[in-house]
């Protein structure tokens, strides 16, 4: 990250800005520049953007062609527009507060500091002190990284580079209590697997890039999702920046936090990447069929209820396991082999022809349901089905647990179909978060009404049939449907 983000009119570059500049970089201070940073072909105002928001403040040096630059007035907006811990430094040169007064009169109730051409020096010895301080007091704010949790994170991840990086983790929280100088440089071990393991991921990589920063300026350039502040935060902790940072600060408290503040962003934007991009392998679910589900499934799939549904809308597993017990057909679950746990499942309903109408109308709430309102497949009849749930845990709703599931539902229906007669004319359901009308389209079901309680009913029928299903055992399912409805037409 930089230290400081210098807002200046290009006509005082030669005069006043460069010489600052220099005077601040020997003082070891940071210094976004845009003559240093913009390069040939990049978008200027979106550069700017980016040099503000990763700087600790800002710099105005205001002189009379200040106020006659075109780009001074949007750095001052873009500015005053970041978060109020963004620190503003006025640096008046040849002006009076009254021109300050008729151009920008919101910066009046800044302290600011005086610059004179032929003393420099003396400015920016007074602008480093403040800066040092700025940081000093960010530091003094900072709250400290919780390792032990930081550490369950990457194990759950369970790939090289994050067990790697969990290992170093742990050493680090070891090393700081005995050297701190010795756990910055190993806090630099983490940044570099990190961004190895980053650069590994890219789609092209350069054969002839040998430097760590190389690496990480690759990784910035890429698709990968890589911002400003992280880039800033990674670039800190290579070790020569990292050396440069900590000869600013006079101990080794100031040092710690200076390097766990940069730690902690990278591992809390690492830890999701490789959530996002995990890969579950394609054989890691298995189907959990009727009559192999325990109360303790039902506690977890409650649990996956909290992470996606309205609370309002979800039913306790006390009850869900009564829905079970009554007609264990009611959930179909999908389980991850690798875990052994729970991640998704369907809840599938078969009820009477009054809670049918019920829900149809919208004035309807799953934890009302009681074993009065379901049916029991003891009987070859026409049912009616209302999929009370579709659930996935977050963290599996891009795998094949949705498909597996999808597909154990049309199996589960085509063999209650043609072994038992159970045939089910109409289906229902409701959809109280996107994800849940993204799963009723999937699902080939169509909208039918917007509820008073901010939900959606969406519903098919089978006989006579209107479902859209497009999996290929979809397709095999509505033929044998269409054929039954030929022949038992007269019926309906």
């Amino acid at each position: 990250m930089f230290d400081v983000f210098i807002s200046h009119s290009s006509k005082d570059k030669e005069e006043i800005v460069y010489q600052l500049v220099q005077q601040l970089e020997r003082r070891n201070i940071n210094v976004w520049l845009d003559a240093n940073e913009i390069l040939a072909g990049d978008t200027i105002l979106s550069a700017v953007e980016k040099g503000i928001s990763s700087a600790l403040c800002t710099v105005l040096i205001i002189t009379p062609a200040f106020f006659e630059s075109f780009w001074t007035p949007i750095e001052i907006g873009l500015t005053l527009n970041k978060h109020s811990e963004h620190i503003i430094i006025p640096i008046l040169c040849n002006v009076a507060e009254a021109d300050i007064a008729q151009k920008f009169p919101m910066l009046l109730t800044l302290k600011y500091l005086k610059l004179d051409t032929y003393n420099i020096h003396k400015c920016a010895e007074e602008l480093c002190n403040n800066i040092i301080k700025i940081k000093e007091k960010k530091l003094a704010n900072y709250t400290e990284i919780s390792f032990k949790k930081a550490v369950k994170k990457f194990n759950s991840c369970d790939t090289p580079a994050a067990n790697t990086v969990s290992i170093l983790v742990s050493e680090y929280e070891q090393i700081v209590e005995i050297n701190v100088r010795a756990a910055v440089l190993h806090a630099s071990q983490i940044s570099n697997t990190i961004i190895s393991d980053l650069y590994e991921r890219l789609p092209i990589k350069e054969t002839s890039v040998d430097t760590i920063i190389d690496k990480l300026n690759m990784i910035k350039a890429s698709s990968i999702g890589l911002n400003e502040n992280i880039y800033e935060h990674l670039k800190l902790l290579s070790t020569p920046a990292l050396d440069t940072s900590m000869s600013l600060l006079t101990n080794d408290s100031d040092r710690k936090k200076l390097a766990e503040m940069s730690i902690t962003a990278v591992l809390e934007w690492y830890s999701k990447y490789l959530l996002h991009n995990k890969i579950i392998p394609r054989d890691s679910f298995e189907i959990v069929w009727s009559d192999e589900l325990t109360y303790n499934d039902f506690v977890t799939m409650y649990e996956i209820d909290k992470l996606v549904l309205r609370e309002d809308l979800i039913a306790p597993p006390q009850i869900t396991y009564a829905w079970y017990q009554y007609n264990n057909y009611t959930h179909i679950a999908i389980r991850s082999t690798i875990t052994n746990k729970i991640v998704g499942y369907f809840t599938v309903l078969p009820v009477t022809d009054q809670l049918y109408l019920e829900i149809q109308s919208g004035y309807f709430k799953d934890n009302d349901l009681t074993t009065d309102n379901l049916r029991k497949y003891d009987v070859p009849d026409f049912y009616k089905l209302y999929i009370a749930c579709v659930c996935i845990h977050p963290d599996y709703q891009n795998t094949t647990a949705f498909n597996k599931l999808y597909n154990a539902l049309l199996k589960m229906m085509m063999e209650l179909a043609v072994e038992r007669e159970i045939y089910v004319t109409n289906i229902i359901t409701e959809a109280s978060t996107l994800q849940g009308e993204k799963f009723c389209k999937i699902l080939g079901l169509k909208r039918l009404l917007n509820t008073q309680i901010d939900t959606k009913i969406y519903g098919a029928t089978l006989l006579p049939p209107s479902w859209q299903l497009r999996s290929s055992f979809g397709s095999k399912l509505m033929k044998y449907y269409k054929e039954k409805y030929e022949e038992l037409k007269e019926l309906f």
